[in-house]
Parts: C-alpha cells; structure tokens; sequence
C-alpha cells in the first residue's frame, strides 16, 4: 500500500477527489495535507469551500459514511491557514515539524478556535463564525 508522502500534491488531491484513495489513508494529517494543497491553489475563502466539497463526497462514496461535520471541515482549513500565515515555511512537512500541535491535540484546537466543542453539536448546526478566530497562541 502506497503512503500518503509518496503521492504529489496533484496526485493526492486527484485520489481524494475521485475516491480512489484507500480510507486507510484517509487520516488526519491526510486530511491537513488536503486543506493545505487547496490553501496553496485557491486561496483561503475557496480553500474552504473546495474542502468542505471534497471531503463530503469523499464521506460519502469513498467511506460510505454520513458522519461528516461540514463545521469541523472548515475548522481544518481555517485553523492551517492561521499557522500557515506564522510561517515562513512553504513546505507541508516543514510547517507541521515547526506547528507539532497541528498533528497532537487538535481536538484542543478546535475548541480554542470556535470556543466551545463543536464535535458535541449537532452535525448539520453550525456556530455563528462571523466573528474574530480566537486564538490566544
């Protein structure tokens, strides 16, 4: 079975679009990798919206799941792009190396960002996010 590294970008976002790649592979930092690769194409306002895309239909057909959290999606890609714009590093593995808490604890993060547990919310409600990030890093 291939790993996630060996795929590039293109190739990467090519599988999870066409749910062609393995749900093993499918993991958190996968998941990261993918925000990060539509940060870096599209900008952030589309990033959102291309993730939140992708991952539905990847729950969907490559998974065959309906736990996908639409909230949680965007918190993902909101959250990279906050330390993507501290960093200097134009690389996905070198900003996880210099963010360690981007692959440990995200739960925490996600808290912190939207102020309350969003994973304890009803899947399809959604907080009001017209407001500031709350990162206090």
């Amino acid at each position: 079975m291939n790993s996630v590294l060996n795929f590039s970008d293109s190739e990467l976002l090519e599988k999870i679009e066409n749910c062609s790649l393995s749900p093993k592979l499918f993991t958190h930092k996968t998941m990261l990798r993918l925000s990060w690769i539509l940060i870096k194409k599209y900008g952030m306002d589309e990033a959102v919206d291309k993730t939140v895309e992708i991952k539905e239909n990847y729950f969907k057909n490559a998974l065959n799941s309906n736990k996908f959290n639409k909230t949680l999606t965007k918190a993902y890609t909101e959250i990279l792009y906050f330390f993507m714009q501290k960093s200097p590093k134009s690389d996905f593995e070198k900003l996880l190396k210099e963010f360690p808490r981007l692959l440990f604890n995200f739960k925490k993060l996600v808290k912190t960002h939207y102020g309350y547990d969003i994973l304890k919310e009803h899947r399809k409600e959604e907080p009001n996010t017209n407001r500031p990030i709350l990162f206090t890093f």
